[in-house]
């Protein structure tokens, strides 16, 4: 009943006739899941004896299931992404697994039934373990990232969301909640396995029956709420709109409230602490156009992007030294953590802010 469910279900969202791209992406994941609990389920010697081909290859589709979620959740909120190359480093993982396992693959129908009758060689039991570890990282990493970028995104909506966006953001959250129970249900499970411990339910019944369970909720869902899944408008459109007066506007073209909100962000989570920020990052972690936030450095900063992030990272070079981080660490691991991306850049600023180097610095408090 899941399998049915979740494909039928995967295929109204990849062919239902709007053009919202991540209707598309949740599409593809439904569908890895009616593959994945369709596997579990027919899961036999007598199958596979009859499909030998078929063996461990539709595992692949597991690798999926968190990079998939992500992607669901950056486009629903950020329309104005854009599908690139990039992206691929996401399904790497999936890609590795076909390949290690491809001297596998390529065996023909009698071998692959004699070694499934008898037992895998080791390396592919190895390959096997190894992938299980990747899943369970995946799923830490996306979970972090997933929430991460909702909690981004609610933290610049303000009084800005109707209703109807605040319930899309309830259903994301929502979303990622589950994926994430059950991700710890069928890790646990996978980590017993590993070590050959057994308890009184099988986990992995559970996790599958979970992942049939959400089928069914999201069926219902999509039935009862379609508009959520045809969604044509851009949150992000409605987070952007001024609500200060055309005279106002027509001067500054950004609300009063655009300034306190960037310098809020820089100064509670740090992100130029990060080597190769760039204003883009501003972009997708705030919700305010890269116009706007272009426009609030040259107005109110007066300063270029990257002076007033280096500015940020001198800050927190200095308080380093007055913690004295460099007792124990060398001067271009500090200049790292503060954010710097090399020991020269770090040496221009501190010298063109300060008049002296980071050593003369050192010195001076000494």
């Amino acid at each position: 009943m899941g399998t049915v469910l979740s494909f039928l279900l995967s295929i109204y969202l990849i062919f239902y006739p709007n053009k919202f791209f991540p209707n598309k992406i949740l599409g593809v994941l439904v569908f890895s899941w009616s593959i994945t609990v369709f596997v579990f389920v027919i899961q036999s010697p007598d199958f596979f004896a009859n499909y030998p081909h078929l063996y461990a290859l539709l595992d692949v589709f597991t690798l999926l299931f968190f990079p998939l979620m992500y992607l669901y959740i950056r486009h629903y909120l950020y329309k104005n992404i854009k599908v690139s190359k990039d992206q691929i480093i996401h399904f790497l993982p999936a890609l590795g697994y076909l390949i290690a396992l491809s001297p596998f693959f390529i065996l023909s129908g009698e071998e692959k039934i004699q070694l499934i009758n008898t037992e895998m060689p080791s390396w592919f039991v190895i390959v096997q373990t190894i992938f299980n570890l990747v899943i369970i990282i995946q799923g830490v990493f996306y979970s972090v990232f997933s929430l991460r970028t909702l909690h981004h995104f609610q933290y610049f909506r303000k009084a800005r969301l109707s209703d109807y966006q605040l319930s899309s953001l309830s259903w994301l959250r929502t979303f990622v909640t589950i994926n994430v129970i059950l991700w710890i249900i069928g890790t646990t499970g996978a980590i017993l396995g590993i070590f050959g411990v057994q308890i009184f339910i099988n986990l992995f019944k559970v996790f599958y029956s979970g992942l049939t369970l959400l089928t069914i909720v999201l069926s219902i869902f999509t039935m009862q709420r379609p508009e959520l899944f045809a969604e044509s408008e851009n949150i992000l459109d409605l987070l952007n709109k001024p609500t200060i007066s055309k005279e106002t506007k027509s001067k500054r073209g950004y609300a009063p409230d655009d300034f306190k909100k960037l310098s809020d962000y820089l100064k509670n989570e740090k992100p130029y602490l990060k080597n190769d920020l760039k204003m883009q990052d501003l972009v997708d972690s705030t919700g305010l156009s890269y116009k706007l936030i272009s426009e609030l450095f040259n107005s109110e900063f007066k300063k270029s992007f990257y002076d007033v992030m280096n500015e940020y990272r001198l800050e927190e070079a200095i308080h380093l030294i007055d913690e004295k981080f460099h007792v124990q660490h060398t001067l271009p691991y500090l200049a790292d953590k503060a954010g710097f991306n090399s020991k020269t850049t770090f040496n221009r600023v501190f010298k063109k802010y300060t008049g002296m180097t980071p050593s003369e610095f050192i010195q001076s408090k000494e």
